[in-house]
């Protein structure tokens, strides 16, 4: 492997790796958004920027410095690796490709791709408890195992590595942010609970790092480098760059939900609707015994379910039921 010259602020600007297949992918995303947005002609520019700006930083991080020095430095690929798996997921989420693809596309396509959502593979790669695991099998398999080894040696498989990161953090933050068309949106208050769950698995790889006392990956020792921190300064290094910069993102895209939250015009509408969920199924011992669009409080059937519920938890003591509401 070739070792390229000292990192500085010079290399990181002009050294360049690029993958030609993920130069293509880029290039083909960026012409078919601009493609979509010239067709719909309404589409925000918001929207826009945040998209091209995951593709610009996905262009540095796949084949920039970034992506030149990552299997140099461990602290340089960990910030690949959290570039990758979050900042440019979030970045890419929030500029909506799948709904403006949905909205320039024909009849036809849109049908077709209603039905690949409803299917049962759709289902599973989208669910949130799938995604979860995905995201965390990813994050230890390729720092706690010899895989980050084979990563740093083999072209091919660090193209694998990168296309896992940016998919897990797709699938990961897609129910969080829920800005797209496609999978399952969580509650607000469920989304905060799997970012924080997220923050363990980064919080648990990153102090394992930090506390390893001899470097698990020979790629990094490098005797011909000559340059830039010690074997173990730079493992440890980037045990904090995951542990603290992994959380600080995650913090980051919960600030989002919370603003998000707060801003809807429903409030915690999520939670609410939780709960007047539980009180129907309790009211009438059953969720679809009533129409929906029932309100409980108002609709004669409704009154006589909740008298009767009142009956039989109260109907046995000292041999009295409950006087009926009005």
């Amino acid at each position: 492997m070739t070792v390229p010259p000292a990192l500085s602020w010079h290399t990181a600007l002009t050294v360049w790796d690029m993958p030609v297949a993920a130069a293509v992918v880029i290039a083909v995303a960026a012409a078919g958004y601009l493609a979509g947005i010239l067709r719909v002609r309404d589409w925000r520019l918001r929207e826009a920027v945040w998209f091209y700006l995951g593709l610009l930083l996905g262009t540095v991080a796949a084949g920039g410095s970034v992506n030149a020095y990552s299997t140099v430095l461990f602290t340089v690929h960990m910030a690949q690796h959290l570039l990758l798996i979050m900042v440019v997921p979030a970045l890419l989420l929030l500029g909506r490709p799948l709904e403006l693809l949905r909205r320039a596309s024909g009849d036809r396509f849109r049908r077709t791709a209603a039905r690949a959502r409803r299917s049962r593979a759709a289902g599973l790669l989208t669910h949130p408890v799938f995604a979860f695991v995905y995201y965390a099998a990813v994050v230890v398999g390729t720092h706690l195992t010899p895989f980050q080894q084979t990563a740093a040696t083999h072209p091919v498989v660090h193209g694998v590595e990168e296309l896992l990161y940016l998919s897990s953090g797709y699938l990961f933050l897609l129910p969080i942010l829920g800005t797209e068309p496609f999978g399952r949106r969580l509650p607000q208050l469920l989304r905060l609970v799997v970012l924080l769950v997220g923050m363990v698995v980064d919080t648990v790889v990153g102090l394992t790092l930090l506390m390893t006392s001899q470097p698990p990956f020979p790629a990094y020792v490098s005797p011909g480098r000559g340059w830039g921190p010690g074997p173990v300064d730079d493992l440890h290094w980037g045990g904090a760059m995951m542990w603290v910069g992994g959380d600080l993102l995650m913090a980051g895209v919960a600030v989002i939900v919370i603003t998000v939250w707060v801003g809807s015009s429903s409030g915690a509408g999520d939670l609410g609707a939780w709960l007047e969920s539980a009180r129907r199924s309790a009211v009438t011992g059953r969720t679809d015994t009533l129409d929906p669009g029932v309100d409980l409080d108002e609709d004669e059937e409704a009154l006589r379910a909740y008298n009767a519920m009142l009956n039989r938890l109260h109907g046995g003591e000292n041999g009295q039921q409950h006087r009926p509401a009005k």
